[in-house]
């Protein structure tokens, strides 16, 4: 009777772990990996938005992409925050480094979007030496950001295999 239900267990487990119930760390990671990308995606494109508004003096539609922006890039870093969950359990240091190396963009990019949000308010109150002020250290902070982005994209091309196999590229 024990050996029989020993033997079930052993059964279901094989059965679940088969039909992909039971996710790998990279299962996971690839999972959440798809919806990080998405999110800094469509950061930047706000955060580009935002710029072009400034650019156009319209403060309001300035303020509102970067408010989505900044959302964006706090959703980025929520989902980071799941997938350093499981990183300790990957055996792949390609994966280790374009986490850290996304985390690190990802840190800059709210950075700076906090800072133009800063200057979209003085530009909007007239206060343009102030506004300025903010602006040039958004813009120092997302050039940072930008030469991490390239330089993850570099090892997403060097391990382009990797990706592919993961679905994230």
């Amino acid at each position: 009777m024990r050996k029989d239900i020993i033997l079930i267990v052993l059964v279901l487990i094989a059965v679940v772990s088969i039909s992909g119930c039971i996710n790998s760390p990279i299962d996971n990671i690839n999972n959440r990996m798809k919806d990080l990308n998405t999110d800094i995606t469509e950061g930047d494109n706000d955060y580009n938005a935002a710029i072009s508004s400034i650019n156009s003096r319209d403060y309001a539609s300035g303020n509102n992409n970067i408010q989505i922006a900044k959302e964006k890039f706090n959703d980025a870093e929520t989902k980071l925050s799941e997938i350093e969950d499981y990183q300790d359990d990957l055996n792949e240091s390609v994966y280790r480094e374009y986490i850290d190396l996304i985390k690190e963009e990802v840190s800059l990019k709210k950075q700076a979007s906090d800072e133009l949000y800063l200057a979209i308010q003085y530009y909007a109150n007239n206060d343009a030496y102030s506004g300025n002020s903010y602006a040039q250290s958004a813009n120092n902070l997302m050039k940072k950001a930008v030469i991490l982005q390239g330089e993850r994209n570099q090892l997403v091309e060097e391990n382009s295999e990797i990706f592919k196999k993961a679905g994230i590229i």
